[in-house]
């Protein structure tokens, strides 16, 4: 185990190999209309959320100490909360998005830097109730010596439960929040599919983690450890392939696909993110034309 912590070639280094290509996509087609259209610097929060998340679960592996028991389950829990505020900063301007202005030519939208205060909020939240965590009950590393075991074994123990159900259970709630809000707004008009995706991703992250307690619990010794790294990989993975992999296949495989014509134009509104295909407002601009003609 600890030699395949120290090894650059480690399986974990190249899962999070994956996550930093999808980022690096992102970044050089950040000005085509697909990336602009799914707000690429909240899309950039993810992606790098989702690489923190993938690399804590290397704190899990090899010979536990201080330090790691210290770390690895705050990073963990940190890296959650950015991506999760961060896709929930998404699922509100999708539900603004999906309350459609009669006319279907203008769409109430929300101001970017509300999505951006919503991402500040959840974090320094989460900031502050992690220094509580690891000032008045830290974890620690022990000597597991129960007369079952045949060696000893080196554990960490976690501190307080009630803190630790505290800081994960805020990641539950904004997972919820996310897949309600973005399951209500997932039938926006013609390409626009965001909340399709994050509806996919919610729902993979669920399955993970509801599946992970009864692993958990009936799992003892390193087996516990494995299978903790398992739903950290499976979750962030899978959120990362339900929000990115479509539109990276896009960008990479079908660049005809990503123009304003097909992705959507523009909506003269302040978010940027919010759009509205073309093909949809010229035809209803014609209706209200002929119609207009008519009652003339």
């Amino acid at each position: 185990m600890r030699r395949l912590w120290g090894s650059p070639y480690h399986p974990v280094h190249s899962w999070a190999f994956v996550a930093l290509a999808v980022t690096v996509v992102y970044v050089i087609h950040r000005h085509t209309p697909l990336v602009k259209a799914n707000d690429w610097e909240l899309s950039f929060l993810i992606q790098t959320s989702l690489v923190i998340t993938v690399l804590s679960s290397m704190l899990f592996i090899g010979k536990p100490c201080n330090w790691s028991c210290l770390a690895r389950q705050v990073t963990l829990a940190l890296g959650f909360c950015l991506c999760l505020s961060s896709i929930l900063g998404k699922t509100i301007s999708l539900f603004f998005a999906y309350r459609i202005l009669p006319s279907k030519t203008q769409l109430i939208s929300m101001h970017p830097i509300f999505q951006k205060l919503i991402v500040s909020i959840c974090v320094v939240g989460k900031i502050g109730v992690c220094i509580a965590y690891l000032v008045l009950e830290p974890p620690r590393m022990y000597k597991n010596i129960e007369p079952q075991n045949v060696k000893i074994i080196f554990e960490c123990n976690e501190g307080s439960i009630e803190f630790l159900c505290s800081i994960f259970g805020f990641d539950v709630l904004l997972a919820l929040l996310c897949f309600l809000i973005a399951f209500v707004a997932r039938k926006l008009p013609d390409n626009y599919y965001e909340g399709k995706c994050i509806t996919f991703g919610m729902l993979v992250f669920f399955i993970v983690w509801i599946s992970f307690v009864p692993a958990y619990l009936s799992t003892k010794g390193k087996f516990k450890v494995a299978v903790e790294i398992f739903a950290i990989l499976a979750s962030s993975y899978g959120l990362l392939g339900c929000l990115f992999l479509p539109k990276c296949y896009i960008i990479l495989l079908r660049p005809k696909r990503n123009t304003d014509e097909i992705v959507g134009g523009r909506v003269p509104t302040v978010d940027r993110s919010i759009q509205l295909t073309s093909a949809s407002v010229s035809s209803e601009l014609n209706s209200t034309t002929v119609s207009t003609v008519l009652d003339e």
